[in-house]
């Protein structure tokens, strides 16, 4: 080997091995990008979950039980708001005619039906099940069923009795 060469490989060794720095800019561009590029991922991963796309509910079949009073019927208000057709189930009949009333206020076409059908979902399967039958022959398959049928108690757990949980069919 020639002095030049090993002054040549003496040069080169040296730069390598003094001169990494020199490429601590392109190394820090590369981590910032592989950053931005994470987090734009994450972004479009969660974007579903922070800004949720609405449900199309325009012509939808909706049962909703519980639907005489409360949660059930603010949703069944509010789907019908949206098009849907309203399915209302719940045990006292007076209350659903007057749910119903209500819900019609919220139409948005002349096509929108509302159909109340009075039953206890707790008590007899085939009663319920003969019930939905009804429903889907008047107002074609159920597209979404929202149970929101049920009854609370009002107390502190520790004070409440063990006879208050067993479920009565009289509520």
């Amino acid at each position: 080997m020639s002095s030049e060469e090993a002054v040549s490989s003496t040069i080169t060794d040296w730069l390598f091995i003094h001169s990494w720095w020199l490429l601590l800019p392109f190394i820090m561009l590369l981590v910032v990008a592989a950053f931005i590029v994470a987090f734009v991922l994450l972004l479009y991963m969660i974007s579903p979950l922070i800004s949720p796309k609405p449900l199309k509910l325009n012509g939808a079949h909706v049962v909703v039980t519980g639907g005489s009073s409360g949660i059930g019927k603010g949703i069944a208000i509010e789907c019908y708001r949206q098009g849907a057709f309203i399915t209302l189930v719940a045990r006292d009949e007076e209350k659903l005619l007057r749910a119903k009333k209500e819900v019609e206020k919220y139409a948005i076409n002349d096509k929108q039906v509302v159909l109340c059908v009075s039953v206890d979902v707790s008590s007899d399967y085939t009663q319920v099940e003969n019930v939905i039958k009804q429903a889907q022959e008047k107002l074609g398959p159920v597209d979404m069923l929202i149970n929101c049928a049920g009854t609370a108690i009002s107390a502190k757990f520790e004070e409440m009795e063990v006879e208050r949980f067993k479920v009565s069919n009289d509520n």
